[in-house]
């Protein structure tokens, strides 16, 4: 019998999960309702891609016990998820996870097989993790624990 592979990286938990929407206050107010999610906070955020074209986003929150949901519209120019959204319309597009170290997780991943789409080093990256199964997997740096 052959030894299992262990894990390139043993995640415990489903921290994030993010969807594309192509209307945040349709969103909030449909889920709101029907599910009690809420309360939500806001932001916008913007900038320009490589090219020199302008783009924003807006983007809300809300937990589940300690599962954060990401709603993320396009709302000038393209983003990341314009092109989901584009093709699949609304729905999943990605699953969050925190890590200690985002840089060595993204390279360990990378290493392996997954293909890096975007990444903030130190911050953030999302991968595809190719194969079946076909989601998108963002790492995120871990919050600091505050002491108290």
């Amino acid at each position: 019998m052959e030894k299992a592979k262990s894990p390139v990286l043993q995640l415990k938990t489903v921290d994030q999960i993010s969807i594309a929407v192509k209307d945040i206050d349709q969103v909030i107010e449909n889920w709101s309702s029907m599910f009690g999610i809420g309360p939500w906070t806001f932001s916008e955020i913007g900038g320009t891609d490589a090219k020199g074209r302008s783009w924003k986003a807006r983007m809300a929150f809300a937990y589940l016990g300690p599962l954060q949901i990401e709603l993320v519209q396009p709302v000038e120019g393209r983003i990341f998820q314009s092109r989901f959204l584009d093709t699949f319309g609304e729905g999943l597009h990605h699953l969050g996870f925190y890590v200690d170290d985002v840089d060595q997780e993204a390279s360990k991943l990378e290493a392996n097989g997954a293909k890096m789409l975007i990444n903030d080093p130190g911050n953030f990256a999302y991968l595809e993790s190719g194969g079946p199964g076909g989601v998108i997997f963002e790492v995120m740096k871990r919050a600091q624990q505050q002491e108290t």
